[in-house]
């Protein structure tokens, strides 16, 4: 990984973060449970989603690799729906928003 890689990677995280607050208070979706910030689109997966995805575009990954990937990224999200902080709806668009972002980041 070089230098370009690593603040592409970090710019892209923190644009995200900012991202998915305006799209928050854009929405305002409540979160299934009583909290004082919104739930759409998951910040959480929308993290976590650019990270795999990121990784995915820009890395040879054995498939052994993607596969642990993929599944701690989905076990990661869904504890938030257990907590029940997220519907699947605001995990999922949290994630589709993560993902077209980081493959948007990783093309420039």
């Amino acid at each position: 990984m070089n230098d370009k890689h690593i603040l592409k990677f970090f710019i892209g995280l923190i644009t995200l973060q900012l991202i998915v607050k305006v799209i928050k208070n854009i929405i305002k979706d409540k979160r299934p449970i009583s909290k004082r910030t919104y739930g759409m689109p998951s910040t959480r997966s929308a993290f976590i989603f650019y990270i795999i995805t990121y990784f995915m575009i820009n890395f040879k990954l054995q498939p052994t690799t993607l596969i642990i990937l993929w599944i701690g990224g989905f076990i990661s999200v869904y504890t938030k729906y257990i907590m029940k902080e997220h519907s699947i709806k605001q995990l999922f668009i949290g994630g589709i928003i993560g993902s077209l972002y980081s493959y948007f980041i990783s093309m420039i």
